[in-house]
């Protein structure tokens, strides 16, 4: 085992425990799906294989095949650790079901802050699709209730080729829940858009209920990204009195 290898080992050894995202790109399941590193395996190639938490669906575990490809991305403090892999096995009779990952490569760090994010006030909206069933409160407590599903009012503060930052009043907060997806619909110099986002972090909350959070899309198209990219070049020039 190769001194990269060696150290790939020990930092995933690290990570056990932490929050991941498994990503299909095609087919009927196409999208992005929350887990969990559970657990570490020796293989013969080096690197280890990795124990995930089976994705859900619809209350079900998730139709997977073995050999299916996949991306990952593990959440750390401050980065992301992300790659390709492919499933080798499943271990369904358990307390935990399990996916067992073979990587492609070692994982790659990337800082969380990738993209050029600028300040805005953009009036916007979102609808909640789907919770992580893993979501719990504060030291471990169920959440509330969810309120009726509805589009709710947001403010966009900021806003880069990866994300948003949002603002949402007291009485819409109850919506936001990490790890949980919306569909996200804004307008820039008269253009609707609608995307599929997933709330990243719940960053703070003012003492009237007002909430800030942040949003990673899990796709930009092409003439979005276009457009967001001309407003966000356009913001930077402003800042800078240009």
């Amino acid at each position: 085992m190769s001194a990269d290898q060696i150290k790939m080992q020990d930092l995933l050894q690290e990570l056990i425990g932490s929050r991941m995202e498994l990503g299909i790109a095609d087919g009927l399941y196409k999208g992005n799906y929350a887990s969990r590193l559970e657990d570490l395996s020796s293989s013969g190639d080096g690197l280890p294989l990795l124990g995930v938490a089976h994705p859900m669906f619809k209350g079900a575990l998730l139709p997977m095949s073995r050999n299916l490809e996949l991306t990952l991305r593990i959440e750390a403090s401050g980065y992301f650790y992300q790659g390709e892999g492919q499933i080798v096995r499943h271990v369904i009779n358990a307390r935990i079901p399990l996916l067992w990952l073979a990587l492609e490569a070692p994982l790659e760090r990337t800082q969380r802050r990738m993209f050029v994010r600028v300040p805005c006030t953009i009036r916007a909206q979102a609808f909640l699709l789907e919770v992580d069933p893993e979501d719990v409160g504060e030291e471990g407590a169920p959440q509330p209730p969810l309120p009726e599903r509805r589009w709710f009012p947001i403010m966009l503060q900021d806003i880069s080729l990866g994300g948003v930052g949002v603002a949402v009043r007291r009485t819409e907060a109850p919506y936001l829940r990490e790890r949980g997806r919306y569909l996200l619909q804004a307008a820039i110099a008269d253009s609707e858009f609608f995307l599929v986002c997933h709330l990243i972090k719940v960053f703070s909350v003012a003492e009237n209920g007002d909430t800030e959070a942040g949003m990673a899309y899990e796709g930009l198209p092409a003439f979005t990204e276009k457009l967001m990219g001309a407003f966000i070049r356009q913001q930077e020039l402003s800042s800078r009195g240009v």
